[in-house]
């Protein structure tokens, strides 16, 4: 009876320990978040004007030009999907996904061919059987 009931505290103190240890990490992603989502909004006045430069310049140059400025039908999109291969970002992931499944599905309702190209593990793992996968990175 001893043994067995020493065994149960112990099983319960790895689990406390367990717990602890993840709380921790969900903190260190709570932050890692917070300070990548601080340097995205802080370089928004920077992509704000450079594209007012870029759009400023496109007008001024003549599209016959150059073949970027030409302005085509769109038949095929390629989508970049960025996830993680594990940790505490379910969330981040499900929505990045979500939005990936809405974008295909509009473009594919639109008429046009869409590619996927996952980066991590969770993406390509989520389209694995729904999607013709063109490239994968992890």
């Amino acid at each position: 009876m001893g043994a067995a009931l020493r065994d149960i505290k112990r099983k319960v103190r790895a689990i406390e320990k367990t717990k602890q240890i993840t709380r921790a990490m969900n903190m260190v992603s709570a932050s890692k978040l917070k300070f990548a989502q601080t340097r995205i909004e802080d370089f928004r006045p920077y992509a704000e004007k450079l594209l007012e430069v870029l759009s400023s310049l496109s007008q001024r140059v003549d599209p016959s030009h150059h073949p970027f400025l030409a302005i085509r039908e769109v038949k095929r999109a390629r989508i970049l999907l960025a996830t993680s291969d594990r940790g505490l970002c379910g969330g981040f992931n499900t929505n990045v996904i979500r939005v990936a499944e809405r974008l295909m599905k509009d473009k594919t309702a639109a008429g046009v061919e869409v590619e996927l190209v996952t980066i991590g593990k969770k993406g390509r793992d989520s389209f694995r059987k729904k999607r013709n996968i063109v490239g994968q990175y992890i």
